[in-house]
């Protein structure tokens, strides 16, 4: 819309320029703590493995028959998804859903020991203990050398 010829303009009525930031400068990891290749990520000991998405084991698990029927539900699933977690995590990769039988098989899971899993899912040292009492050369093995 046009100044009406009537109504006076100061300096202080025009339009000002508006900072604008400027480009970010260039990044560099020179904080304590920062990580340069994925060598420097902690592995092992009170670390763990970590993995990509080991939560999936959870929504693999969901609807499915687990040993110890449903009165021990909850403890098998936090240990089968530990031990899936694991396995994954050792060959690299998220868990999928081969690794639900892998887990049962290497946990030597059935209805009649599911009872020793009682309140496991709630104590995470002993879900800890449980995925290290498990052999390191045995938990990436396929599902056929598994059942052996």
């Amino acid at each position: 819309m046009g100044q009406q010829p009537n109504v006076p303009l100061g300096i202080e009525d025009l339009p000002r320029a508006t900072a604008h930031p400027g480009a970010p400068q260039r990044w560099s990891p020179d904080r304590p703590g920062d990580m340069l290749v994925p060598g420097d990520v902690p592995w092992g000991g009170a670390f763990g493995t970590p993995g990509p998405d080991t939560g999936y084991a959870l929504r693999t698990l969901r609807g499915r028959t687990l040993p110890g029927g449903h009165h021990h539900r909850g403890d098998v699933e936090a240990a089968v998804a530990t031990v899936m977690a694991a396995r994954a995590s050792k060959l690299g990769r998220a868990p999928v859903a081969g690794d639900v039988t892998a887990a049962i098989a290497l946990l030597e899971l059935d209805d009649a020991t599911a009872g020793r899993l009682d309140g496991i899912g709630a104590d995470h040292a002993r879900l800890r203990e449980l995925v290290a009492a498990i052999p390191a050369d045995r938990i990436g093995l396929p599902l056929a050398q598994l059942r052996r």
